[in-house]
């Protein structure tokens, strides 16, 4: 899981970060710099690569800022 998520932050972040910038509270927005744009896109290829679907309407936003709650949310949507 790590590994995945960390590919799609490098190559959103345009390689800014390394896998080690990644830890369990990691903030993306304000440790890694991620912008709302950064997001959007962040978002969708949690989609495609996950293979799960993000209802906006029905998730908080703030589940997407720290690393470990990313992973929370993928790993419930997978089960």
């Amino acid at each position: 899981m790590k590994e995945k998520l960390a590919s799609i932050l490098t190559e959103i972040l345009d390689d800014t970060i390394t896998p080690k910038d990644i830890q369990e509270e990691t903030n993306l927005t304000t440790d890694l710099g991620m912008t709302s744009l950064n997001m959007m896109y962040f978002i969708l290829e949690i989609e495609n690569v996950f293979g799960v679907e993000v209802d906006l309407e029905e998730v908080d936003l703030e589940t997407f800022f720290v690393y470990k709650t990313v992973k929370a949310y993928i790993e419930k949507e997978l089960e």
